[in-house]
């Protein structure tokens, strides 16, 4: 009896202990990211109706219209220190344009006081003294927290700043070597925010930034070609101006059109020399536009060239960094360049990365930040002996899908059309803001589908939810312009899922074509030159038009109802199993849209049991399955891509060079020379 009224005291003691733990744990609430709504006048990026690009624009003598008082420049200034001050999220985007105002404009001694004193004050990384909800880690926050770090340094080299005591020296020097990692991980592996016409935009602001302001010849020549090699990603991924393509993150209106989503419009104008209207850059891309407009950056002509070219061609690319790569590559420990290897994909609770996680948190004490704050809970005594390696091995958990992963991106493009997929991309895993497959048709549309996180029912604008993301990934493959993607609906819920949705559906404005014909499971569409042939395994139906859902992807814009089409947008396939899309597109140069229509409907298409589809067409015979069978006239294709294989461009993963020809210009890249060598072929 002894023996067991000690094993129920130890017991009740780790009981009352975990109930303990949890109270305090419960009660450590973390802190709010951004500003309560009600003080959004005193963040605002607008004063009377101005904003923040206006006053550089105005300070710097490019347009006297519209002008600013002194007051007024005092208030919008002191808006945006205050944000930084607060260390609310996003406090390192404004950092961009104040330091850019501070250099290039010339203010007022109460003015750049209130600059210098939001960068001295200023948190920089994660290992500083503080807590806040600042989101550091992710792709686009380590360089701009990094540049922002070094320059700052740099401008006061003397100065303490308050918040960790260090000199402005120290700052610059710390920084460097973020910034050093940062570069080099992106030649070597890609974006692993690749292709998204959503944080690029956060990138090109710092990069630009550090050119203009660095004075360091050797590192702004490397940020350069990384710059460089951003544009090329696009530029092969893009379509007359238009940029929607596959990617690690994006959001609904991102996905929906180039005319609403494409956050880096405004730059491409300028690089591409073409005009948008009403396309003017916003306060961050401004940052990078300046740049261009001075002369600062210069974008290779070989680039250019692929950019502006109606030449139709392939390309294959591959981005980023899966947790296996990680392993691979040694970039799993404690240091500044591994944890931004590892967080800047997202990667946090994956079996190869979690340990290193859980000891970084513990290390930095940052379990008050919002984006973080559910790892406190795994620091319970209860937990203590539990291996979270093996635990996260064994169980397919929704957390594992915030990983960005890597992309093997696969791009058919024309004069007319892109169609880009992400081929097999970490298929049944849940998603979070993936877009796995996208055909860019024109301005203001495009084709994708998803499988909604959650019930299917609401979170529209979520993410991941209705339209972002996915609650489960799909197999998806492409050849040529036919893309197939296979989704299995879950029966169960995972650790983390609050529910599963029992559909799939297609983003299909019919108001947006110029015809639209929709039979069962088969739909034939029109766009101007572009024809789409949408086909299922099961019955397609339009959701009734719902504004909530329209908001979610579109913000706000709405859908024309013309010609006898409705306002239906949301092609649903409901119903368990395995449900099955095959997309063909064609244009005018190629064939009419009634010959489209015959020659699809004489294509043999078979759909088997467990998620298998054989779709045979002028272009090959595809063999697709769930489980991952992908064959192309009878022989396997490939799923797994180099850095880049184009007829412009082939180069492997960490290659020492990068050679792009154009067939009328070329550029070699030489990141460890710090090298750009362009020429005319």
């Amino acid at each position: 009896m002894t023996v067991l009224y000690v094993l129920l005291a130890v017991a009740a003691f780790f009981v009352l202990l975990t109930v303990f733990e949890l109270i305090r744990l419960i009660r450590m609430k973390p802190l709010p990211d951004l500003p309560d709504k009600s003080y959004a006048d005193k963040y605002s990026l607008n004063v009377n109706g101005k904003s923040l690009e206006d006053l550089y624009l105005y300070l710097s003598g490019k347009q006297s219209e519209p002008s600013f008082s002194e007051d007024e420049i005092y208030s919008l200034l002191s808006k945006q220190t205050e944000y930084m001050n607060n260390r609310f999220d996003c406090a390192d985007f404004r950092a961009q344009m104040l330091f850019k105002i501070f250099k290039d404009c010339t203010l007022s001694e109460r003015c750049s006081g209130l600059i210098k004193n939001a960068f001295i004050g200023f948190k920089y990384f994660i290992d500083e003294p503080g807590d806040d909800s600042m989101c550091y880690w992710s792709e686009n926050h380590q360089i701009l927290f990094a540049v922002s770090e070094y320059l700052a340094g740099r401008e006061w080299p003397d100065e303490i700043f308050t918040n960790n005591g260090m000199t402005g020296r120290e700052h610059m020097e710390t920084a460097k070597k973020r910034i050093d990692a940062w570069m080099k991980q992106r030649f070597d592996y890609g974006f692993s925010e690749y292709l998204s016409n959503n944080y690029l935009a956060e990138d090109i602001a710092p990069m630009a930034n550090f050119i203009a302001y660095a004075n360091d010849s050797n590192r702004v020549e490397q940020m350069k070609i990384i710059m460089d090699i951003l544009w090329l990603d696009v530029a092969l991924n893009s379509v007359g101006n238009r940029f929607v393509a596959v990617s690690s993150r994006m959001y609904g209106n991102n996905k929906a059109a180039n005319c609403i989503g494409n956050s880096i419009q405004s730059a491409m104008d300028v690089l591409w020399g073409r005009a948008s209207e009403n396309k003017k850059p916003n306060y961050i891309v401004l940052c990078f536009t300046d740049a261009v407009k001075k002369g600062l950056y210069d974008l290779p002509e070989a680039i250019k060239d692929i950019a502006l070219s109606d030449e139709t061609f392939v390309s294959k690319m591959s981005c980023g960094l899966s947790a296996d790569d990680m392993v691979n590559e040694n970039l799993i420990d404690q240091s500044d360049a591994c944890i931004m290897a590892q967080t800047g994909a997202e990667t946090f609770t994956n079996h190869q990365v979690i340990n290193n996680t859980l000891a970084y948190l513990r290390k930095n004490k940052i379990y008050k930040n919002k984006f973080l704050a559910y790892f406190r809970f795994l620091n319970l005594t209860v937990f203590k002996w539990v291996d979270w390696q093996k635990f996260a091995r064994k169980h397919n958990i929704m957390p594992h899908g915030i990983a960005l992963g890597r992309g093997n991106v696969y791009t058919f493009r024309n004069a007319y059309y892109s169609m880009s997929t992400d081929i097999c991309k970490d298929t049944g895993m849940c998603g979070a803001q993936e877009h796995i497959w996208s055909a860019n048709i024109a301005d203001d549309l495009t084709i994708f589908t998803t499988h909604p996180a959650g019930d299917g029912n609401g979170k529209y604008g979520a993410s991941p939810g209705y339209w972002i993301g996915n609650g489960r990934r799909p197999m998806s493959v492409q050849n040529e312009s036919v893309n197939i993607t296979i989704y299995k609906i879950p029966v169960k819920k995972r650790l983390g899922e609050s529910a599963v949705a029992s559909m799939t559906h297609a983003y299909m404005p019919k108001g947006f074509y110029d015809e639209f014909e929709h039979n069962g499971n088969v739909v034939f569409a029109r766009k101007n030159g572009v024809f789409v042939a949408l086909i299922s395994n099961g019955n397609l139906e339009f959701n009734p038009f719902n504004s909530e859902s329209a908001n979610g992807i579109l913000k706000g814009r709405k859908f024309p109802c013309r010609s006898g089409f409705g306002g239906e947008f949301d092609l649903c396939r409901y119903g368990g199993g395995y449900h099955i899309y095959i997309t063909e597109l064609s244009d005018a140069d190629k064939e009419t849209f009634e010959e489209f229509k015959g020659r699809i409907r004489g294509n043999t298409v078979r759909f088997g049991s467990g998620g298998k589809v054989e779709y045979i067409t002028d272009s090959g015979a595809l063999s697709v399955s769930y489980d991952g069978e992908f064959n192309v006239s009878g022989k396997p294709a490939q799923k797994e891509f180099i850095r880049y294989d184009s007829k412009f461009c082939k180069a492997e993963r960490k290659a020492d060079t990068i050679t792009v020809d154009s067939g009328k210009n070329s550029l070699v890249l030489d990141f460890g020379n710090a090298k750009r060598s362009m020429k005319n072929v």
